[in-house]
């Protein structure tokens, strides 16, 4: 087994130890996206919030004079066919685009219940992993509770209308949204949209309140703090995340903060000769006062490490 075969597993070892948590039973919260909980966060932008809830997805819905927008669909098509309705409901007799954040169930594996006649875009990246690692972590989450698994009874991926690489403007009729491959970050096909003209960016796992989560053998912490460069670079006034509460850039710069401390802490101790094991150990020690998801951050650490010279 080669170095990234061995990075690869243990990435997934902790990505699936991680699911697990996340997908333990919940007995008075079921994954379910709630209808007619949709709320107006600006003059286009409309989102249904995930209130915290394990496995739901904050679900974006912009909206122009033409066509509408969702961005992400819960867990599975009963979950998407809330979202369509509430679509539906803000922005009746558009012609409706779908896209995700990421290829992860609770965010893409509602979108088979969206009519024929929905475009569904996806970035290059996003097929990628689709192709790559499939319904593995779906899998994963059905094993953990009879609800997961009858919100995933013949769960697939719906294939894309429309496809990009790097970035796609999308006009929804005086309503312009750019929409961002990001690369290797939380997965390798991490999507963000901006919309323009109210400043509101939905950042997906990229940027939220609760820690970075190094999902994807791919990700690079490197290149997730040129990605929040990038997203700063936009000047938003909302970020309305995957999960959680929204907030305003000072999201951005908390990431910042993190990643760097634990690229700059893990960086020192490699140059002093200290195993990956007494790296996890000594900045987990320093951080995890202010950065309680242990798994998170031994995700971050072992990045960090790999890729510190």
């Amino acid at each position: 087994m080669n170095t990234f075969d061995l990075a690869r597993t243990a990435v997934l070892a902790l990505v699936l130890a991680a699911s697990a948590a996340l997908a333990a039973p919940q007995p008075q919260r079921e994954p379910l996206v709630r209808a007619g909980a949709t709320q107006k966060a600006s003059e286009h932008v409309f989102f249904i919030p995930d209130e915290s809830t394990p496995l739901v997805p904050n679900v974006g819905i912009v909206v122009g004079r033409d066509a509408a927008l969702v961005i992400d669909t819960g867990l599975g098509e009963r979950n998407g066919r809330t979202v369509l309705a509430e679509a539906r409901r803000v922005a009746p007799g558009r012609k409706l685009y779908l896209a995700t954040t990421h290829f992860h169930p609770e965010h893409d594996l509602g979108a088979r219940a969206f009519p024929a006649d929905t475009q569904m875009i996806r970035s290059a990246d996003q097929e990628r992993d689709i192709a790559e690692f499939g319904l593995q972590l779906a899998q994963t989450f059905a094993s953990r509770s009879p609800a997961n698994a009858e919100l995933l009874r013949g769960a697939a991926f719906r294939p894309a209308d429309l496809r990009f690489e790097g970035e796609r403007r999308l006009d929804l009729g005086g309503v312009g949204v750019r929409i961002l491959a990001m690369g290797p970050n939380h997965t390798r096909g991490d999507t963000a949209f901006f919309v323009e003209p109210d400043g509101v960016l939905f950042s997906g796992d990229v940027v939220m309140r609760g820690q970075p989560a190094f999902a994807s053998p791919y990700s690079n912490l490197g290149h997730w703090l040129a990605s929040l460069d990038r997203l700063e670079a936009l000047g938003p006034r909302l970020i309305v995340p995957s999960h959680g509460p929204t907030g305003d850039a000072s999201l951005i710069a908390r990431y910042r903060s993190y990643l760097t401390a634990v690229r700059d802490r893990t960086a020192a101790l490699k140059r002093e000769g200290r195993s990956l094991e007494q790296a996890q150990q000594a900045v987990t020690a320093d951080l995890s006062r202010d950065y309680p998801d242990a798994g998170r951050l031994t995700g971050a650490i072992r990045a960090a490490y790999a890729e510190a010279p």
